[in-house]
């Protein structure tokens, strides 16, 4: 039976909350966090905490407490993020902060807290959960994607900073899966897409056909497939989750074919009724 330690973020809903219970049915320590510790009820895990990757305290109150249980950390999953639409020109900046504090520094600020506990035991995995958005941009997700393109550098960077440390990094990319994720999104973004005087309204209308009939893997499924990841031996630098081919094509193509055909995708979104 595996009884390593994880600590993953965000797992609220969706796949940190899958996650979470797969790994523990595996025979993992899992540590469950989330801002609101109620929304973690019914986990049947190892650990339940509070953490917010915006506070560092938090961070640090809950890494005391690991630390002081289990003496060691295993594995980090950075699952916490979340999204925001908008027209770079109408983006509000300070959403736009709020969205990197989380999906970005937040993530920063847990590699930094976990690190030296696995310098020093001269071996752990860090799992930064990414998105197909980190390599590839449409309208209005600018701000999402460019977020999600500072995860996969941040994870290269660290990769190669911490591998003599017997550390792994790696980077998911997963696809559109059906969790909660789209909800928030609709929340913290339909209010400004549904503006019909925006000069944008186009495009928001466009997104908003798309993601209404937008398919979405299984998040169980695509929660299966990241634990077979934790257990190969050697992590590749990243994995496609989830990932209809369509988007594998359009990241291959030149910026020019796929660009024509984005906008193909949008025209043909903007029409439905």
């Amino acid at each position: 039976m595996n009884n390593k330690v994880v600590l993953i973020t965000g797992c609220s809903s969706g796949v940190g909350r899958q996650l979470s219970m797969l790994l523990a049915e595996k025979g993992y320590r899992v540590i469950a966090t989330a801002r609101d510790i109620t929304n973690l009820d019914g986990l049947q895990v190892d650990m339940k905490l509070i953490l917010d990757v915006t506070d560092q305290e938090s961070i640090n109150k809950a890494m005391r407490e690991i630390i002081t249980r289990y003496g060691r950390i295993d594995i980090l999953i950075n699952n916490a993020g979340y999204s925001i639409r908008s027209a770079i020109e109408e983006i509000d900046l300070e959403d736009l902060s709020d969205m990197f504090d989380v999906n970005v520094f937040g993530l920063i600020r847990m590699i930094q807290v976990v690190s030296p506990y696995m310098r020093r035991q001269n071996s752990g995995r860090i799992i930064n959960i990414g998105s197909v958005s980190g390599k590839l941009t449409g309208y209005v997700n600018g701000g999402y994607s460019a977020s999600k393109h500072a995860v996969e550098a941040i994870s290269d960077a660290a990769r190669l900073e911490l591998q003599s440390f017997g550390i792994q990094v790696t980077v998911l990319e997963p696809g559109a899966m059906d969790t909660d994720f789209f909800k928030t999104l609709s929340k913290n973004s339909d209010q400004k897409m549904k503006n019909e005087m925006s000069p944008y309204s186009s495009f928001y209308q466009s997104d908003l056909n798309f993601r209404k009939n937008q398919g979405r893997a299984d998040v169980r499924k695509a929660s299966k497939d990241i634990c077979k990841i934790l257990e190969k031996k050697r992590l590749k630098a990243r994995y496609k989750i989830a990932l209809p081919l369509i988007y594998t094509v359009l990241i291959m193509l030149p910026d020019r074919v796929r660009e024509n055909i984005l906008v193909s995708i949008h025209r043909k979104n903007q029409s439905i009724k």
